[in-house]
């Protein structure tokens, strides 16, 4: 059941009779009890998709997503199997299994039960009318007139006993917990009515300080019902929570009805549930280490059975003290010589009952062992019954202890709880970072984990500290390209982001990958990583005493592969704060490639060969913080800034190291500090030549105007964004950037064609507005032609000091718009931006980009302080009007559609 918030009902007699008797026609006619599939990791969507995901928490970190988690026995058909999901039957989870009553055999799961390998029972279809009926009516039943004396004689389905909920049948126990605190302490945030957000709200309400309010919520698990209600008593806040569940000695079966009451358990004493399990030789240590009365007390153990137990023994106190491990067979950075018999008994002793679906992933249980804890996690199956021939039965998720498998779990005795792991759970002291500093193989991986500050993070221990290192051996760093190995040695952004592509903030064990399918989660990159079983390694004919120790092994090992790249060769090494795998190869990312790497991968190769012609890759490489703006190819061919260097790269090759303009062009490519996309704002960034770029936002969307999904870096727009490199990133812009050298007034008198214009503006006073450097202007200049052929016009304004005024103004906008700003705009979503004069000009773009009644013939002449439109008309304003109605002559779309300042950036 998910957990819900109790809603008050209207009493079911209050229900008109006739009414009553058609709704119990059609819950008649239904025969089919629909389950809802709860939505989160593991979830299947069919048989063309075979992924198990785990979405940033593996294995399911939220507590809702484990409510409807049911006891569970699984059965160990070979404990060293490095693989348990080839053994086990599909059950798509969140499904409640079909009922199956209890047999002589099996009188109830949370009894132990020697597994015999018999098929279950036949569908029993007898309870789905039952469910479907109860959930119908629910519990109103028990106080209507169905219920009592007076109700319906005849019918088996009104009987209040059978639709009761269990929780409040026989044998049930209740716990009740009562916190009381103050209002206004910083934790009394968890109810607002109306979300009001100040006082002048009307029903601006938060928490408790107005109305007395009494919020409920329960939550119901395979054994416990669980109510949490939080009430306003005199202004303080009351919380109480009552747990309802079976008592000892009475529990609910497993494959029942969703109804099912408590029954009485047939229970055996700790030591024959955990002899009767399987772990003789676990028990026997036990009595020898004189802990014998510890099973006397309410404990939970992880009991190991014989076949693993036996193995880990030899290995321990025979063979110098390995620990071992079936898939690795490789020697452990922990040191058991102080340990003892008796030591490896309490790390798997834990004071306290606990059923499993009572524990949440990463939760550590801290056992009788001084210093060493038991790590629960849980993860999703993969596929349901109908790929993996799976049972009804089977718990919809598995769970690890220290990384070792639980096989059998929940198993009640008389005193406490007994769960099965496949091996030894080995003590974990040692933090990630100790590890690695102890093991031989990783001499290179300390060395980068040190000079990039990561081994601190690798040190961290507590109940909320807990990675996963991939961690590449030597032989995997030296198979990388000594170009890259120098580069990553540098110590630069690259070392970093590296590591970081090999490290999750979740407790990844091998279990959490299914054979068969791909899973799938996050690094700490936010990079996706996809593990899958495959086989790996030559052809292997294993010698005699390979086959005595693993009988199983065939002549290729199967591993697990990430990203189809890397294998796991060495698995589930515990930590104290997290558990380490080895593997072969070093996981490539774009974000740990130095600059000229992403350069060459995203085919920007004019500008990567300028950097290396010019002797500037190594600078450029090891850059940091840096936001790079790079022209593609195509760019570099449809300027002529770019057609000159595509010129000297191809015939004067030798001249471009060194170049002082060359080297201006490139450094003028590079901002500082790293923007994303998602940091972007309407502002000027330095350069590393020690110029600026103006950064602008623009919208496409006639609607929702303040939306931003277009930008641009000097009117060049960027095409591909964030792409992201050595602690850098890129973006690909279709225009190459010229550095300007002028100002809007000095570019007004350098060119010929403007000379008319200009000497408007010289009769005005705009000439300082236009060479001030911090403008940020657009200009729109008809050239010479455009006044000749109103020559008369022209002469004729040259002597109205107050229209030529008007004007010249209406000609200049008090901010950048690019063209790629400019886009078509219809009625009713007619675009305007305001000049300095204060006239609204109507933006559009048919062939050409449109202002007002002019066309654009020449585009985003970028100078210092702004940029510069060629236009073929003269702008044609009317004379404000200044009547009682506003400057804006009481338009009814005033301001509709202007080019105003961004809220939000989202793009395309």
């Amino acid at each position: 059941m998910v957990e819900h918030t109790t809603i008050p009902r209207r009493p079911l007699a209050r229900v008109p009779f006739g009414l009553l008797l058609v709704l119990l026609t059609i819950a008649t006619a239904r025969s089919v009890t629909c389950f809802e599939v709860p939505a989160g990791i593991g979830s299947y969507a069919g048989p063309d998709r075979e992924t198990a995901t785990i979405d940033g928490v593996v294995g399911l970190d939220h507590a809702q997503n484990r409510e409807s988690l049911e006891s569970d026995a699984e059965t160990l058909v070979d404990v060293l199997d490095p693989n348990p999901d080839d053994r086990q039957h599909p059950h798509r989870p969140g499904l409640t299994p079909p009922y199956r009553p209890p047999s002589a055999g099996h009188p109830h799961p949370d009894v132990e039960q020697i597994d015999d390998g018999s098929q279950p029972p036949a569908f029993d279809a007898s309870s789905l009318f039952h469910h479907h009926f109860n959930s119908f009516f629910n519990t109103p039943l028990e106080t209507s007139f169905f219920g009592g004396a007076g109700g319906l004689p005849g019918f088996g389905f009104f009987d209040t006993q059978a639709n009761r909920p269990w929780w409040k049948g026989d044998n049930v126990c209740t716990e009740r917990e009562e916190k009381e605190e103050d209002l206004n302490s910083d934790d009394n945030e968890e109810v607002s009515v109306n979300e009001g957000t100040g006082a002048s709200s009307n029903f601006g309400f938060h928490g408790f300080s107005t109305f007395n309010l009494n919020v409920q919520s329960c939550a119901e698990k395979q054994h416990k019902y669980i109510c949490t209600s939080i009430k306003n008593i005199n202004g303080r806040k009351r919380t109480e929570k009552i747990t309802r569940q079976c008592c000892h000695g009475f529990g609910r079966p497993r494959n029942g009805p969703p109804n099912a009451h408590c029954q009485k358990l047939e229970l055996f004493p700790m030591e024959e549930t955990v002899d009767r399990l399987g772990a003789k030789e676990f028990l026997r240590t036990l009595k020898k280490s004189g802990l014998e009365a510890t099973l006397d007390n309410e404990v939970t153990l992880f009991v190991v059975p014989d076949k693993a137990y036996s193995a880990f023994a030899e290995q321990m106190w025979e063979n110098n003290l390995v620990a071992y491990d079936p898939m690795a067979r490789a020697k452990r950075a922990i040191d058991f010589a102080s340990m003892t018999a008796r030591d490896v008994i309490l790390a798997h002793t834990v004071n306290g009952t606990y059923h499993i679906e009572d524990v949440s992933n990463e939760q550590l249980l801290q056992t009788d062992l001084p210093g060493a804890n038991i790590r629960i996690n849980i993860y999703p199956r993969g596929p349901p019954a109908s790929m993996m021939g799976l049972s009804h039965g089977e718990h919809p998720y598995r769970y690890t202890a220290n990384c070792a498998p639980l096989v059998k779990l929940n198993r009640v005795s008389d005193r406490g709880i007994v769960h099965v792991v496949d091996r030894v759970l080995v003590p974990a002291r040692s933090t990630l970072m100790d590890i690695v500093e102890t093991r031989e193989d990783m001499t290179l991986m300390r060395t980068f984990l040190e000079m990039t500050g990561l081994d601190r993070l690798l040190r961290e221990q507590g109940d909320d500290k807990h990675f996963t290192v991939f961690a590449p051996n030597d032989d995997a760093f030296l198979k990388l390209d000594k170009d890259i190995r120098r580069k990553l040695k540098a110590g630069n952004g690259c070392a970093m982001n590296i590591l970081k592509n090999h490290i999750l903030d979740i407790t990844f064990c091998s279990l959490a990958a299914v054979n068969g399918v791909k899973t799938s989660t996050y690094n700490m990159l936010n990079e996706r990583l996809e593990f899958e079983y495959a086989m790996v390694g030559k052809t292997h004919v294993p010698t005699e005493s390979e086959v005595a120790e693993l009988p199983d092994e065939g002549k290729k090992t199967q591993r697990i592969r990430i990203n189809g790249l890397a294998a796991i060769e060495e698995s589930d090494v515990v930590a104290s704060n997290g558990v380490l795998h080895v593997i072969d190869t070093v996981l490539p990312t774009d974000s740990g490639m130095p600059i000229s790497n992403t350069l060459a991968s995203h085919n920007l190769t004019v500008f990567k060969q300028l950097i290396t012609d010019a002797g500037m890759e190594d600078e450029f490489d090891g850059l940091s913080n840096r936001t790079f703006f790079v022209p593609t190819d195509e760019a570099f061919e449809q300027t002529e800034t770019g057609r000159y260097w595509i010129r000297q790269l191809k015939e004067h090759p030798e001249n471009l190291r060194g170049n002082a303009a060359l080297k201006e062009f490139l450094e003028y490519h590079v901002a500082e500090p790293l923007i994303k996309t998602c940091a972007l704002e309407e502002t000027s960034v330095p350069t590393k030549a020690g110029r600026t770029l103006r950064v602008n936002l623009y919208t496409t969307n006639p609607v929702f105007k303040t939306v931003m999904n277009r930008a641009t870096v000097n009117c060049a727009r960027l095409v591909h964004f964030d792409e992201e490199t050595c602690g850098s990133v890129v973006h690909e812009i279709d225009k190459v950037l010229d550095v300007p050298n002028m100002n809007l007034m000095e570019a007004l008198s350098s060119n010929p064609e403007y000379s008319m214009f200009l000497r408007l503006v010289s009769l005005t006073n705009l000439t300082e507005l236009l060479a001030s450097p911090e403008a940020g202007l657009t200009l729109l200049v008809p050239k010479n032609d455009v006044f000749l052929e109103v020559n008369a016009w022209y002469q004729e304004t040259l002597q109205q000091q107050d229209e030529l005024e008007r004007i010249i103004r209406a000609h200049v906008l008090p901010n950048v718009i690019c063209c790629t700003g400019i886009v078509p705009s219809e009625w009713p979503f007619v675009r305007t931006t305001e000049t300095v004069g204060g006239q609204q000009l109507k933006l559009n773009r048919n062939r050409r980009p449109q202002v007002q009644n002019a066309g654009i013939t020449k585009c985003d002449i970028v100078a210092q302080n702004g940029i510069i439109h060629e236009i073929n008309d003269v702008i044609n304003v009317q004379p404000q009007r200044t009547d009682a109605a506003g400057a804006n002559g009481g338009h009814p779309f005033e301001g509709f559609g202007s080019i105003t300042r961004p809220l939000t950036f989202w793009f395309k």
